[in-house]
C-alpha cells in the first residue's frame, strides 16, 4: 500500500465523505461506505473492549450524533494508504458528544468492492 497512490486519496474521500454525512445527519452514508461483513472494537479505558457490527455501531452512530450538543467535522489524518483493493487509515476526531469534546483514535481498514471503497474493521481508541 502506498500513501501516495491514485487509491489512498480515494480513501481519504470516503473518510470525508463518512465524517461530512454523519455530522450532517444525512445517515445514508453509513449503509454506503460500512461494509455488511463490518466489525467494530472499541477499546475504552481501562482496557475494556466493546464490540459491534454494522447494524449495531449504525444505532450507536446514529443515537450519538444526535445527542451531540455539536457536531464535529475536525480530524487529523496520522496515515492514508492504499492500494488496488485496500485501504488504511489511521485518524484522530474531536467528538462532542453528551459528555464532553474528547479526542479518539480510529484505525480503519477499507476494502474496494462493488466499485466503492468500505469499512471493513474499525478499531477505536478512546482515551
Amino acid at each position: 500500500m502506498s500513501p501516495d497512490s491514485p487509491q489512498a486519496k480515494e480513501v481519504r474521500k470516503t473518510i470525508e465523505q463518512l465524517i461530512e454525512g454523519a455530522s450532517s445527519n444525512d445517515f445514508s452514508v453509513l449503509d454506503r461506505i460500512y461494509h455488511d461483513d463490518m466489525d467494530i472494537f472499541m477499546l475504552a479505558p481501562g482496557c475494556e473492549v466493546q464490540r459491534a457490527n454494522k447494524d449495531q455501531f449504525k444505532a450507536q452512530v446514529i443515537a450519538k450524533t444526535n445527542e451531540a450538543a455539536e457536531p464535529q467535522t475536525w480530524a487529523k489524518y496520522h496515515v492514508v494508504e492504499a492500494d488496488e483493493e485496500r485501504g488504511h487509515v489511521v485518524i484522530s476526531r474531536k467528538v462532542n458528544l453528551t459528555d464532553g469534546t474528547q479526542i479518539i483514535t480510529l484505525s480503519i481498514d477499507l476494502v474496494l468492492e462493488d466499485g466503492r471503497w468500505q469499512i471493513i474493521r474499525e478499531v477505536i481508541s478512546l482515551s
